[in-house]
Order: structure tokens, then C-alpha cells, then sequence
């Protein structure tokens, strides 16, 4: 006779939570101007190549209106710093101070710390040009108020070029790609008094990696300083500059959410355990099987890190589960539960998620990978081995029954 041995495993799913990097602070002082810029990590199954961020950053400055097409094409991000005041215009062939002058600083880094305090990472912000956009406030100059030549040390992207308007806008780029502090120039081609109505920088961000970051807020802040000549700013305007702020917060919010998805086959809320093979050894021959078993199997999606626990209906006390006898009184019979998800491993230790043991008493493992692994084929093995087995199969007829739940936590 054939004894029915049977397991009901139970598996649960907590969806790929939301990560979500925000790079916050409070503003500095007084004359203080703030402004923000976002940026979104969102995984596609469909597109397992994606792993970089994208700039959701609200258009502003130079690039919103006319130009948006040409910064769009080439990846080109403005942002208006909420800078104003005036320039005193002086007409020189020099490039200097008393010119269309703008000085860039140097790339920086920034530190981001998750909201639960526990986890920081470096953003890289580069400078790669600036624009500036000056009116004539008395009205009688030259309606180009700025040279049409070359610029000295940068690239002139954007400007309103015969605008016939008496103002001037110029977005630099510079020709050294960001490195170190650079000052660019043009001529002026007449003396006047004119009103910075727009004042922006373009940017890079150099982004941490985030297939290595948890689901989370992560927050930062870094301030630059905008001036004239003398005052050590990290924008510096040249000769006859008076701002109405001087100090501009830079906030970052950059917005990850990792996909995960746990699919199963119909059928995967029940796992009866038997003998490989099936029973006729032990039916036909009396042989005693060496376990019993059966493996689950189910696909994987991940872009992210995620954790592995397990809950039991019948606990043991050295962490397995149990499966009980229904049908009469009879010892429990412990479960040896491994599973195994090729491509992922141990955050921890580094080891090969293969053939893991789970355990109520072992800390979760949290399972990380290095690539966003699409429906990666998996499996989680249950046995019944060794003698447990054959004092299972002292008591014929009987039914040996439990629930295991195995939690996926894509939010460890």
C-alpha cells in the first residue's frame, strides 16, 4: 500500500516596493534662493537594459521655450537659479571682467543618506555651462548688446542672436567638460546699465549605481554662491554685479522604484512529497526511502535587493518546519527547505543563492544581483530525509500535513 504523504506550502509575495532617492535639505540664510532637480530610477521587465536614471526636472531657464527641442536632443539640462539683480556693462574688446563674464566652478560631490539614516551613497554634480540673460534698463543700447564672435574658453550653445530686444542670452558650454574652475567671456559693444532678469546653470549628475541601492528616501544638499569680482563665489559674474540673492540651495530629489515580481505556476499552493522515483522499492521491496521530497518550481523578476524569510505552522525548535501526523499521534517530521535562485547571492556573504537553507531561527537573507534578472527560472526544494522518513513510515495510512510560508520581502 502506498502511504499519502503530503505537504501544503504556502507562498507569499510582498511586491516590489518603491525606492525612491530624495536629496532634501533646509535652505541656507537670508538672501538664499532654492531650487530643486529630480530624477527617477523606474525598471522596466520589458527593458532589462535600463538601469540608469532619467532627469524629471522640471524645465526652467534657457531650455524651457524656444531651445527645449535642441536641449532635448542634446541632453542638455537647465535649470534658472532664481538669481537677480544688475550688471554694469562696460564696452571692451578684452574679455574681462567688465564684460559678458561668467566663472564656473568645479565638479563636486555630494553625500546622500537614506531616510532611516542607515545608508549613504555619492552623487557627482558637474557644471558644464551657464547662461545668462541681461535687458538693457535704459533702453537706448545697441539691440545686440554683446558681441556675435567666439566665446573665450567655452562653446556658445543657445542664444537669442538678433533678437533686436536690447538684451542678451548666451547658455556656455565649456570646451574642458567640467573639470576644474573655467571663466568664459565675449566683448560688450556698448556702456550700459543692465538687469540679470535670468541666471542658469546646466548640470550633470553623476548618479550611484542603483541596482546596488535599497527601496528608501535619500536626502542632500549642496549650496553654491553666485558674486561679483572679490567676493569668492562659486559663479562668478565680474566687475559692477549687485545680486538680490547670492546663495543658491541645490536639492535633489531622485526617485528609484525597483520591479519585482514573483510568478507562480497553477497548482504551487499544494506540494505532496514522495519518493524519487515514486514508492515501488518501498511497496514492492520493503526498501525504506532515503527522503521525501519535491521541488517547487517558479520564476523570478528583481531589479534590486530583497530579503528571504520563512513562517511555519509547525515550528521546531532548531528553525525547520514540520509536517504532523492527522490521522494518529505520531512524532513530527522536520522539513529541510532550500531554495535556489540562479544569478542572485547573498548581499552578506557573497555566496550563490543556490540550494539556501531556510530556517525560522537564521537571520534573512538579503539576495542581491548584478544585473535586473527578467523571470529567472528558480526553485524551493522540501524534504523529508533520513530517519525522519521511516518513522513516517511506521504509521501506515497516516497523513502527514503543515503550511510553510516563504516571504519575499522586496523591501528588506
Amino acid at each position: 500500500m502506498i502511504r499519502d504523504f503530503s505537504l501544503s506550502a504556502g507562498l507569499r509575495r510582498l511586491r516590489g516596493a518603491v525606492c525612491v532617492i530624495a536629496l532634501v535639505a533646509a535652505a541656507g540664510g537670508a538672501h538664499a534662493a532654492d531650487i530643486h532637480i529630480t530624477a527617477e530610477f523606474k525598471p522596466d521587465i520589458n527593458d532589462p537594459n535600463k538601469r540608469e536614471f532619467v532627469n524629471t526636472t522640471p524645465w526652467s531657464g534657457v531650455c524651457n521655450g524656444t531651445h527645449l527641442q535642441a536641449c532635448i536632443n542634446n541632453n542638455w539640462w537647465s535649470i534658472d537659479t532664481k538669481v537677480r539683480g544688475t550688471k554694469q556693462g562696460i564696452r571692451t574688446n578684452d574679455y574681462g571682467r567688465d564684460s559678458f563674464f561668467i566663472g564656473m566652478p568645479e565638479p563636486r560631490t555630494v553625500t546622500v543618506t537614506s531616510d532611516d539614516g542607515l545608508h549613504t551613497f555619492d552623487l557627482g554634480v558637474k557644471i558644464i555651462g551657464a547662461a545668462l540673460r541681461l535687458v538693457d534698463q535704459d533702453g537706448d543700447g545697441p539691440t545686440e548688446p554683446a558681441s556675435t564672435g567666439n566665446a573665450r574658453n567655452c562653446s556658445r550653445a543657445l542664444s537669442n542672436t538678433n533678437a533686436n530686444n536690447r538684451s542678451v542670452m548666451r547658455l556656455w558650454l565649456r570646451q574642458d567638460g567640467g573639470d576644474g574652475v573655467l571663466e568664459c567671456s565675449l566683448h560688450w559693444l556698448n556702456t550700459n546699465n543692465y538687469a540679470i532678469s535670468e541666471f542658469d546653470f546646466t548640470y550633470k549628475l553623476t548618479t550611484p549605481a542603483p541596482l546596488a541601492m535599497r527601496s528608501g528616501i535619500y536626502t542632500g544638499m549642496t549650496t553654491y554662491r553666485v558674486g561679483g569680482t572679490g567676493e569668492g563665489a562659486d559663479f562668478d559674474l565680474g566687475n559692477g554685479v549687485v545680486l538680490d540673492d547670492n546663495i543658491v540651495n541645490v536639492h535633489f530629489r531622485l526617485d528609484v522604484q525597483h520591479a519585482f515580481q514573483l510568478d507562480l505556476p497553477p497548482g504551487s499552493d499544494r506540494a505532496v512529497l514522495a519518493p524519487k522515483g515514486g514508492w515501488t522499492q518501498w511497496s514492492d521491496h520493503g526498501i525504506v526511502p532515503k527522503a521525501l521530497e519535491r521541488e517547487l518550481p517558479f520564476s523570478l523578476s528583481s531589479s534590486g535587493q530583497f530579503s528571504v524569510s520563512l513562517e511555519c505552522q509547525y515550528p521546531l525548535p532548531d528553525g525547520r518546519c514540520a509536517i504532523r501526523n492527522v490521522t494518529e499521534t505520531a512524532d513530527d517530521a522536520p522539513l529541510d527547505i532550500r531554495l535556489t535562485l540562479p544569478g542572485f547571492r547573498d548581499a552578506a556573504s557573497g555566496v550563490d543563492a543556490v540550494g539556501l537553507p531556510l530556517t525560522t531561527t537564521m537571520a534573512p537573507p538579503v539576495l542581491t544581483a548584478d544585473a535586473f534578472i527578467i523571470r529567472r527560472p528558480s526553485q524551493l526544494h522540501f524534504a523529508v530525509n533520513g530517519d525522519a522518513v521511516k518513522a513516517m513510515l511506521d504509521h501506515p495510512g497516516s497523513h502527514y500535513r503543515g503550511e510553510v510560508t516563504v516571504i519575499f520581502d522586496a523591501d528588506p
